[in-house]
């Protein structure tokens, strides 16, 4: 649930350029696009694997570096990562806004609904 949650904080707060930058660990990036295939948001997880591939050639760099704000957005625009990533944040974007007032978490609550048995904890 961490990746699907930090995903939607950085969609609130910000796009899905600067989630990158703040979460840029390749093992917490694959958890982030199997959990939303597991949650059944297809759509979401393919815009998200393909932000990460525009992102990937970058990452050594982005997480070599201790960003001050206005430093990585201008990173951001000089590499054109912002210019190739915006279109998929309009996407973005509107799939949170189609899962209402819960964002990107509603898909867990729909997964819970659909798949009870997957959600319980042997004691």
């Amino acid at each position: 649930m961490a990746g699907i949650y930090d995903l939607d904080v950085s969609m609130s707060l910000d796009d899905l350029a600067w989630h990158f930058g703040n979460h840029n660990d390749e093992r917490f990036l694959q958890e982030t696009v199997t959990i939303l295939r597991e949650l059944e948001s297809n759509e979401a997880a393919a815009l998200f694997s393909t932000a990460w591939d525009i992102v990937k050639p970058y990452m050594p760099e982005i997480r070599a570096k201790d960003w001050e704000a206005g430093e990585f957005h201008d990173y951001l625009d000089r590499t054109g990562i912002q210019s190739r990533i915006d279109p998929l944040n309009e996407d973005m974007w509107a799939i949170c806004k189609a899962c209402g007032e819960r964002g990107l978490m509603q898909y867990w609550v729909t997964y819970a609904r659909k798949y009870p048995e997957r959600c319980v904890t042997a004691n």
